[in-house]
């Protein structure tokens, strides 16, 4: 009898011992993964940026131009409209 409680001891720490260092595994797999996710998430969030930074750039250079177009179309109308008054 002592020794069936001895072996079934000895069996269930060696259990108790494979389940602890199975679960720091998968702990440290799953943070693994985890810290992967967020340098990921990171790079793609400056990606997102800089892109949304150059867009708003290239907007502004079309609206500046079209702004700047916009007042040499007057202007020269305005040069057309004197030439034919005169």
């Amino acid at each position: 009898m002592e020794a069936i409680t001895s072996n079934l001891i000895d069996i269930g720490f060696m259990i108790l011992g494979s389940t602890i260092l199975g679960l720091f595994g998968f702990v440290w797999r799953i943070s693994h993964k985890v810290s992967n996710m967020e340098k990921s998430i990171e790079t793609l969030h400056q990606l997102h940026s800089r892109d949304t930074e150059e867009l708003r750039k290239d907007i502004e250079s079309i609206c500046n131009n079209v702004d700047k177009n916009r007042e040499w179309s007057t202007n020269r109308m305005m040069s057309i409209v004197k030439d034919m008054g005169s």
